[in-house]
């Protein structure tokens, strides 16, 4: 048994199927199930049994996982804590699909200087990737947005997973459309004004999220139209080419406010407080691309201050 054996067995609960584990790992599925065989003799028991629904874990199986797991997640962490200097250039970032981050991501490595050498990953996804990333390793760093409220939540999950949660900024959701939109000259109205107009939001958010925000059920009413969208690049153009359309969205610095010819606005809806949260695995330790990124995204919090008065935490 090695490693790589944990890995095998780890993947086929994951996926309930041999042949897509065997798709994912690169490898043939006679390999892989040859594997599996193998190092049920060696153990002496029955790891997994077909049925109806897939491939599934034994009793026995449940229990050779959760060692299996445990013993990955130890490997993974080693190997981020005692990584050599020369390894921890550059750095892996999952996030959600905010404009204030992006444009602070773009600032920070316009600011890099051409000698400095190494990979960025750079990814926008919901909240359940995004922790999966963090808790499987594929980014050293993540933010989290949540309900103010569901904090609590959120860290006894993160801590279950050997995750750590650094608390950023918190800040009320505002409507974002055009400078041309009915409602840009008004400094504030009640959700009942959007009724006749188009809302645009993200799909996959409430498809793969653990929950539904209670301001997203809230607001479903307040629009006449909906436009799903599954990814952050389309959302400016729409918001300019569509009459009427809109987003809830996080504050957005005014310099993408002024690209854009956007205007963000205040609305009477309730159970709209957001925080973001950093988080990385425990033991994760920042290294200067880390550090130099987190250092812009405060930067880019202070311009957007004045719009969502931040409660910053140690």
């Amino acid at each position: 048994m090695n490693l790589q054996h944990l890995k095998y067995v780890v993947e086929v609960e994951k996926t309930g199927s041999i042949t897509q584990a065997a798709q994912n790992l690169y490898m043939g599925q006679p390999n892989l199930s040859k594997a599996i065989k193998e190092l049920e003799k060696n153990l002496g028991i029955v790891i997994f049994k077909r049925t109806s629904k897939g491939v599934l874990p034994t009793a026995q199986g449940e229990e050779f996982l959760r060692y299996a797991k445990s013993i990955l997640d130890q490997v993974q962490r080693m190997e981020n804590l005692y990584r050599s200097a020369g390894e921890q250039t550059g750095f892996s970032i999952s996030i959600p699909r905010a404009g204030y981050i992006a444009y602070a991501f773009g600032l920070f490595l316009s600011r890099m200087e051409e000698s400095q050498r190494g990979e960025v990953h750079f990814r926008e996804t919901n909240i359940s990737g995004i922790i999966r990333d963090v808790a499987q390793g594929e980014s050293g760093l993540g933010i989290i947005r949540c309900q103010a409220a569901r904090e609590d939540y959120f860290r006894d999950l993160l801590a279950d997973q050997s995750i750590t949660a650094r608390p950023l900024w918190d800040f009320t959701y505002q409507v974002l459309f055009s400078k041309t939109h009915p409602l840009a000259s008004a400094p504030f109205f009640e959700p009942d004004a959007l009724c006749p107009y188009t809302e645009i939001l993200y799909g996959d958010r409430r498809d793969s999220d653990p929950f539904v925000p209670d301001s997203v059920r809230q607001r479903e009413p307040h629009a006449g139209k909906k436009i799903w969208i599954y990814e952050r690049s389309s959302q400016f153009d729409l918001l300019c080419q569509i009459p009427g359309s809109f987003m809830w969205a996080s504050p957005v610095p005014p310099a993408m406010l002024d690209r854009y010819g956007l205007v963000q606005r205040k609305c009477g809806v309730t159970g709209q407080r957001a925080k973001d949260l950093l988080i990385f695995l425990d033991g994760h330790r920042l290294n200067p691309w880390e550090e130099g990124f987190i250092q812009e995204l405060e930067r880019v919090w202070a311009q957007i201050a004045p719009l969502a008065p931040p409660k910053r935490e140690g």
